[in-house]
């Protein structure tokens, strides 16, 4: 080989080049020679879970909920958790919501699992408006998931924020805040009012006996009431006007009276006594007269010695 390059030192250092080049595909010449015929292939990086971004997560979480009935390996929950963690401060309220339902699960009690604790925190830091739907949903779960002290410090705050998004947020799930209010042992009279003027302004209309017409949601806001201490003359006029509503026809539902019960024994609790609750109080009276127990007629077949089938029936 000394042979061939003695004398011409150009030529012996395109040949070192040469027989060298395979060692390395880097080089100041790779652009000039090589890299226009290489196909570079974009690496989605952003699309696997344990490097997913925001908007990987999302949809993640959200497909978890839409297949509530599917089941996931551990590892999935572990490297969604991990990365739901480290992406914690970048989700909005709403979708604090969504990852805490995703994760609302019978088996996600493991530490290395747990979303709960650092979403409440950043709840409590967000700057953003808590909407309607979001403040629902923390009403709803994480009271459940969290120690008391730090349970109470967010229902606090969800009722300072529930009171200004009050348009948001159905009757049922605003009645249901007042009860995880109470069990916490906290008192919101801000609160109460705005979900008093909410409750009489739906209650009496054609919208809630048409789209709703849910007979235990009178008791149930009584009794939320009463464990408030929030003593509102109006607003148990027409809740007891609701449930004598529900216990006319010759056999009530059990849910109608047991919620004209509550509502009777919230206005005693409040020392509340109006015309509506005298009335209440009758036709309670009077369904109980005429209540009698339920029979079902049922058809029992039996087999006869030639194989006929007959039967008779029966009352329970």
């Amino acid at each position: 080989m000394a042979s061939r390059i003695e004398g011409r030192p150009r030529q012996a250092l395109m040949f070192l080049w040469r027989q060298m080049r395979h060692a390395s595909t880097e080089g100041p010449f790779l652009y000039r020679y090589k890299a226009k015929r290489i196909t570079w292939r974009k690496r989605h990086y952003n699309e696997v879970l344990i490097m997913a971004d925001r908007r990987k997560l999302l949809e993640t979480l959200q497909d978890i909920i839409d297949f509530r009935g599917k089941e996931f390996p551990t590892a999935f929950w572990e490297v969604l958790a991990k990365r739901c963690l480290k992406s914690m401060h970048l989700f909005e309220p709403l979708e604090l919501s969504i990852l805490a339902r995703a994760f609302d699960r019978p088996d996600m009690a493991g530490s290395r699992r747990d979303v709960f604790g650092p979403m409440a925190a950043q709840v409590l830091a967000s700057r953003h408006v808590v909407p309607g739907p979001a403040v629902t949903v923390f009403a709803k779960i994480l009271p459940r998931r969290l120690k008391e002290d730090n349970a109470r410090d967010l229902l606090k705050f969800l009722a300072r924020r529930a009171a200004e998004v009050m348009w948001e947020i159905p009757m049922h799930n605003a009645v249901a805040l007042l009860e995880e209010l109470s069990k916490a042992g906290e008192q919101d009279s801000a609160l109460c009012r705005r979900v008093a003027a909410k409750i009489g302004a739906l209650l009496p209309s054609e919208y809630y006996f048409i789209e709703q017409n849910d007979a235990a949601l009178p008791g149930r806001a009584a009794l939320a009431f009463a464990a408030q201490g929030h003593r509102n003359l109006l607003l148990f006029q027409h809740l007891a006007d609701v449930a004598l509503k529900h216990l006319q026809g010759s056999q009530p539902a059990i849910d109608s009276v047991q919620s004209a019960q509550k509502v009777l024994d919230s206005m005693e609790q409040l020392d509340i006594e109006t015309h509506e609750a005298s009335s209440l109080r009758s036709a309670l009276e009077v369904s109980s007269r005429c209540r009698i127990p339920f029979q079902c007629r049922y058809w029992v077949p039996c087999l006869t010695q030639d194989n006929g089938q007959q039967g008779g029936w029966m009352r329970k």
